[in-house]
């Protein structure tokens, strides 16, 4: 079994994304394209040995990992998780799964703004406006507002 590192249009995935394997299995991952990767494990189920591959690569690096626990695992690449390059091997016959990133990597999303930098945004905004209506007033009657007699 083979999992291509640096799949999907960007170049920023895992092909397939997710698999299903017996007990046993050895996976190959394989490195294409012209960026760098890695291969890191977030979760791991209870009892499994397995390790990833820390060092980037590039182009045709292989590595290898054989899995005999049952469960999923979770697997990223370091520098392009915030793009979606996720993936999960989900490992025995009776494992509950859910999907964890896309075909085309870029799943993740664009990054979640809190709600206090919308209102501080919110507030500088009426502050400019303010100030550029002010601003108009004192310049078209030069700051005087009594009527010209």
């Amino acid at each position: 079994m083979t999992v291509t590192v640096g799949g999907g249009s960007g170049g920023v995935a895992f092909a397939p994304t997710n698999l299903w394997i017996d007990e046993g299995t050895e996976v190959t991952f394989e490195w294409t394209g012209n960026q760098s990767h890695n291969v890191l494990f977030e979760e791991l189920p209870d009892g499994a040995g397995v390790s990833g591959h820390e060092s980037l690569e590039s182009d045709g690096f292989t590595f290898s990992v054989t899995f005999d626990t049952t469960g999923v695992y979770k697997y990223f690449c370091q520098p392009h998780k915030g793009l979606g390059m996720l993936g999960a091997v989900a490992v025995g016959s009776d494992v509950a799964t859910k999907s964890v990133g896309g075909e085309e990597g870029g799943g993740g999303g664009g990054p979640t703004v809190p709600d206090s930098a919308k209102t501080i945004g919110v507030a500088a905004s009426v502050a400019m406006v303010t100030t550029l209506g002010l601003t108009y007033f004192f310049v078209k009657y030069g700051g005087d507002y009594d009527p010209p007699e």
